[in-house]
């Protein structure tokens, strides 16, 4: 997978994002949909995938020369369940971490990756053995870990302690060293779907023999991330839902330069937005409570 991120941001006409640590709106509609865009894993991805699993059982059919008709049947029921479960990145400051409702911390069937320069933050913190959430201390390193091949939730403890131990690792080929990662546990507890996460797929549920596959990679904030991301090569996408009117913020996303990023109008957009999501997304400008805003999309020129 290469390192191609996205941004998602919300933001008015300022180009404000936040006023003390936390949004300046609540927007359900717009939660729904930075749940369901961050979320969302294509059928051409769910399908690509299928087709690596069926080549890699074919080559293990010719080169197996016994019991022929017993591996067939057992690579059909690899091709069914492989335990490789394929979810998207969501990289964001610690900051951006710790505003996110504890009780909505991970954000569900997503990799969580935090940057923050702190090797020990997540030591204690509740979050610290869950296999969706790791570390990283800059931008970088969290790019190359969401973009490096297949997680492997590798366990080195015994079966029966598999649920208490903490000497579990996920482990990740290709991971730039000073990349910090925690210990998984066998089971990402479920959480109570909220606004927030409307539209989302349920909690995904990982075992210490799963491989987590990243689908695409989405940066999530803060401003001081933003402004690295948006000088980054590797961001192709800018999806911002443009509230249409001005609020108080102390919080500001760096202007978007036209050299560097197209925008796409309204119904370009809309268009790009179903076709990426593969599903109808509201098009047009959204009335919610006091609020206007729409859905737009800058390319990378």
């Amino acid at each position: 997978m290469t390192r191609s991120f996205s941004i998602v941001v919300a933001a008015d006409l300022a180009n404000g994002i936040g006023l003390k640590g936390v949004l300046p709106w609540r927007l359900r509609k717009d939660m729904a949909f930075f749940a369901k865009i961050t979320s969302k894993v294509t059928v051409h991805q769910q399908q690509q995938n299928q087709n690596q699993n069926q080549n890699q059982n074919q080559n293990q059919n010719q080169n197996q020369n016994q019991n022929q008709n017993q591996n067939q049947n057992q690579n059909q029921n690899q091709n069914q369940d492989d335990g490789t479960l394929t979810v998207n990145a969501c990289i964001m400051g610690r900051r951006t971490w710790e505003s996110i409702p504890t009780k909505f911390r991970p954000l569900s069937s997503r990799l969580n990756i935090i940057v923050s320069r702190n090797p020990h933050y997540l030591d204690d913190k509740p979050e610290k053995d869950n296999p969706l959430v790791a570390l990283a201390p800059s931008l970088e390193a969290a790019l190359d870990l969401a973009a490096s091949s297949t997680l492997t939730l590798a366990s080195t403890s015994p079966p029966a302690q598999a649920k208490t131990s903490r000497s579990t690792a996920l482990t990740a080929a290709g991971i730039a060293a000073g990349s910090i990662l925690p210990a998984p546990l066998s089971i990402v507890p479920p959480v109570e779907p909220s606004s927030a996460e409307a539209g989302s797929t349920a909690a995904t549920t990982i075992t210490t023999t799963s491989k987590v596959n990243v689908h695409r990679i989405f940066l999530i904030g803060g401003a001081q991330l933003y402004e690295e991301g948006l000088r980054s090569i590797d961001c192709s996408h800018i999806f911002m839902t443009r509230i249409q009117s001005t609020v108080e913020c102390d919080t500001f996303l760096p202007d978007i330069k036209e050299s560097e990023y197209k925008l796409l109008p309204g119904p370009e957009s809309h268009t790009f937005l179903e076709k990426y999501l593969q599903e109808p997304v509201e098009g047009g400008i959204i009335e919610e409570g006091a609020f206007k805003y729409e859905y737009t999309v800058y390319n990378r020129v």
